[in-house]
């Protein structure tokens, strides 16, 4: 097991590592660290696409990682353009707030004065309802299951959007307008109907002429509206491969990726692309790591954001959300961030404005382990305490060398972690109640792979044979157990 800090991952680094790519402001023990992390994993199969990090006007890291094109082993590099997803709600919303400021809605008015059509259920919703998602106006993707075979068959078919909305009048609300918080993209499929309605132009001309162009992001475009540039990053994912080829790694070029989506060099096909048409607010989106970095700033206070107006965009509603941004706490620093995710394409943006950091990752990879990528690259970035991936090979086990790790333990917090062998499964099952039962998958007679935490289970065996203690370690830190008596 390594557990590591950003002072000691320089000790660790191979004399061989090339820092070629990164810039001179970036060659320090940070953007090293982050390097050797991301490099890792995509080594092992499970990243590839671009990350950027930056501190005040410093860029720590700018990189990209795999290809985005497998097939053609075209690299991802830090100029490719990625479908950003969810991350167009900062810009939809931003669109709704530039016609308030010229007088052509209010946020306070009901969308009903906007909409063809208008169910009566529907009324009472705002279009700052849709912006915070407290409409109650359900969600498509729920229904659909996102990457699905239905969801693919039913998001490739033309006009894709407009049945969406007309889908949507049909239902009833899932809760009074402004009684809570659900995050609906439907809701914000209909907010671009709206903006829409009240510019009197086509969506996507009004997100390219009233945000995208003022805000100086040339390499950020609506997929659909106009022509596409060429590099654009296909979108990829995998199904199982088994733990044979997983735990030791298993090569992005080895075959096994699908194209869910395949954009680059504009080689489109009817199955090859999600429809997105009219162009859909809630995520039509494709930009850069560099346009996403300015965009940031111009949230910091702009001329074309005043701080007034950046302030009014993250105070949340009733929950996490405000104009198209999260509010939330990671490693006890205020976060702004938001997701993306569509087949074969994730991103993650995230903004520590007490600490003037930006953090914006991309990957091709719809199974990368996201979550935890962001977690330990914001790790690494404030000095915090994480893991380098688990990487190792399966090994075989007796009955024997489970039964003596079998058993129930006690954390420091008093929960009880029992650990067991089911009869048709061929490795041990672990599970705190009311937490979490997941498999743990042997590295050794002693260590286990964690995949549900992306970590790692360790044994300590007592003076027969048995286990005395288990640390289930994950996200950087150690959850220590001791066996308790039968």
């Amino acid at each position: 097991m390594r557990i590591v800090s950003p002072r000691v991952v320089l000790l660790l680094l191979l004399a061989s590592v090339s820092l070629t790519s990164l810039a001179s402001g970036q060659t320090n023990d940070t953007g090293r660290a982050l390097d050797e992390y991301l490099s890792i994993r995509t080594e092992m199969g499970r990243f590839s696409g671009a990350v950027l990090v930056a501190k005040g006007d410093e860029i720590i890291l700018r990189k990209g990682y795999g290809f985005a094109d497998v097939e053609r082993r075209i690299p991802y590099t830090p100029e490719t353009r990625h479908q950003i997803a969810s991350l167009t709600k900062m810009f939809t919303s931003m669109a709704a707030l530039k016609l308030r400021d010229a007088g052509r809605l209010r946020l306070e008015d009901s969308i009903c004065k906007y909409l063809k059509d208008c169910p009566a259920a529907w009324q009472p919703v705002t279009v700052q309802n849709l912006m915070r998602h407290e409409s109650g106006i359900p969600d498509y993707e729920e229904r659909l299951e996102l990457g699905s075979d239905k969801y693919m068959e039913f998001m490739s078919r033309p006009n894709v959007t407009d049945a969406i909305v007309e889908d949507a009048k049909t239902r009833p609300l899932d809760f009074k307008p402004g009684e809570k918080f659900h995050y609906s993209n439907t809701g914000y499929i209909i907010l671009g109907y709206v903006i829409a309605a009240a510019a009197h132009h086509p969506f996507a001309e009004v997100l390219n002429r009233m945000v995208l162009r003022p805000a100086g992001l040339k390499h950020t475009g609506v997929v659909g509206y106009g022509e596409l540039p060429k590099n654009i990053a296909n979108g990829y994912t995998f199904g199982e491969i088994g733990w044979e080829k997983m735990l030791p790694g298993y090569p992005l070029t080895a075959g096994h990726l699908k194209a869910r989506v395949q954009l680059y060099d504009r080689r489109l096909t009817k199955a090859e692309q999600l429809a997105l048409t009219p162009a859909s607010a809630d995520g039509c989106l494709y930009s850069t790591l560099d346009d996403l970095l300015r965009w940031s700033r111009i949230m910091d206070g702009s001329k074309f954001v005043p701080g007034w107006e950046a302030a009014e965009v993250f105070k949340p509603g009733l929950d996490v959300y405000g104009y198209g941004w999260m509010t939330d706490t990671m490693f006890e620093r205020k976060r702004l961030r938001h997701t993306g995710a569509l087949p074969g394409y994730t991103s993650q943006f995230s903004k520590f404005p007490a600490d003037r950091v930006t953090i914006v990752i991309f990957s091709n990879l719809d199974r990368a382990p996201m979550a935890r990528i962001v977690r330990d690259v914001t790790a690494i970035v404030f000095g915090k305490s994480y893991d380098l991936p688990v990487r190792g090979k399966l090994a075989t086990l007796t009955a024997e060398q489970f039964a003596a790790l079998v058993g129930d333990y006690k954390m420091a917090d008093s929960r009880i972690l029992k650990v067991y062998k089911e009869p048709d499964y061929p490795y041990l099952t672990a599970e705190i109640k009311q937490q979490y039962v997941a498999g743990l998958i042997p590295l050794s007679p002693t260590e286990f792979y964690f995949p549900l935490a992306d970590g790692r289970a360790v044994f300590t065996l007592d003076a027969t044979g048995k286990s005395a203690r288990v640390n289930m370690r994950y996200a950087g830190e150690d959850h220590v157990a001791v066996r308790v008596a039968p």
